[in-house]
């Protein structure tokens, strides 16, 4: 399992702080929970590919295919580094 702490950019409502945990890791790709508070945010932003900054400097593009008030349920991919947005 993989975990961290990290910065969800959402399109449309900013940033929010999240917690991360992957339990399926395979090359590239992710498949895990982010844990933070989205009771506030419209679940509508979370329909369109998000990118998660980990504090390790890694990114991962991601799509939410569950959405809670307290987490996120996600699959993604890593970004090579040509490919980085931060």
């Amino acid at each position: 399992m993989i975990t961290g702490k990290g910065v969800l950019i959402l399109r449309y409502a900013g940033r929010i702080d999240v917690e991360y945990q992957f339990g399926g890791v395979y090359d590239d790709t992710r498949s895990g929970y982010l844990l933070c508070d989205v009771s506030k945010i419209d679940p509508a932003a979370f329909g369109e590919r998000l990118t998660l900054i980990c504090d390790d400097g890694c990114e991962v593009l991601v799509a939410v295919m569950n959405v809670s008030d307290r987490h996120l349920g996600v699959i993604g991919r890593v970004l090579p580094a040509r490919d980085r947005v931060a």
